[in-house]
């Protein structure tokens, strides 16, 4: 059912928002940015696909107010709600239109595969485990989970990208949901997943402490040779003053003395 014929219905709240979240901040994090990173476009016969996000659009265009804890904004009207609660329900009432007809996944139906519960202690760097645990249900989150993939990633054998990223989720993500992997399995995808490092930032600020000194150096060099050649020039036009006046007093001199000569005789 599509947004549009959700809200027609009355039924618009049936797919959680905050649920979809928490699934969305998931592919945000482990999912778009391999997928993004390799240059593969997901299509819409993709169920991770953003085409395919119901609230996607929505999110886009809604932000927290700035230096506020709890202020959000619209930005298709500007207007300011008091928790993002409320902006929610503004564009449940107001923009529902807004939401592509294509885009007629909820990712909350999906927070099983993608592990939501997990995620949010995961982000909270919470120890938390869930020693209860069922291994029929867990082998069909598997089984949800390969076929996502096939459907995200179709082993065709003529898109190579496909393939990779495939083989990539299969090992280190849909092979981990069971009651043994899953509690890890997020530690494990930030093993893999390339973020920057400590070594890497410390490099970043070695590099830009380089470039700040070398700057400086030649804001320093170039100082000093402007002022150096702004005393040779003063000096240059000293000394063109003291001859250009010494040879108005030789003029001066030479006229004085035709002067007496002339007075003489």
């Amino acid at each position: 059912m599509s947004a549009q014929e959700r809200a027609a219905s009355g039924d618009s709240t049936a797919c959680s928002r905050e649920r979809s979240r928490n699934a969305r901040a998931v592919l945000d994090e482990f999912f778009y940015p391999v997928t993004d990173g390799a240059g593969y476009t997901l299509d819409s016969n993709c169920p991770l696909s953003r085409l395919r996000d119901m609230y996607y659009e929505h999110e886009r265009h809604k932000e927290r107010v700035r230096y506020s804890k709890h202020y959000w904004k619209s930005l298709y009207s500007d207007k300011v709600f008091k928790s993002e609660y409320y902006v929610d329900k503004h564009m449940e009432r107001r923009h529902m239109d807004k939401i592509p007809a294509e885009a007629d996944l909820c990712l909350a139906e999906y927070c099983d595969v993608l592990q939501c519960s997990r995620h949010a202690a995961y982000l909270k760097r919470e120890q938390k485990k869930f020693p209860w645990c069922d291994k029929k249900y867990m082998a069909g989150i598997q089984n949800k989970c390969e076929r996502l993939l096939s459907q995200c990633f179709p082993d065709n054998g003529v898109n190579d990208k496909a393939t990779r990223l495939r083989s990539y989720f299969q090992k280190y993500y849909c092979e981990q949901m069971s009651c043994e992997g899953a509690d890890g399995v997020f530690q494990l995808m930030s093993a893999h997943h390339e973020q920057p490092s400590v070594g890497y930032y410390i490099a970043l600020v070695f590099l830009v402490m380089l470039l700040t000194a070398y700057y400086l150096f030649i804001y320093s060099w170039t100082s000093t040779r402007k002022k150096s050649l702004d005393i040779k020039s003063t000096r240059s036009s000293a000394r063109s003053s003291k001859s250009s006046l010494e040879y108005l007093q030789m003029k001066l001199m030479k006229s004085f003395r035709g002067h007496r000569k002339r007075k003489t005789f």
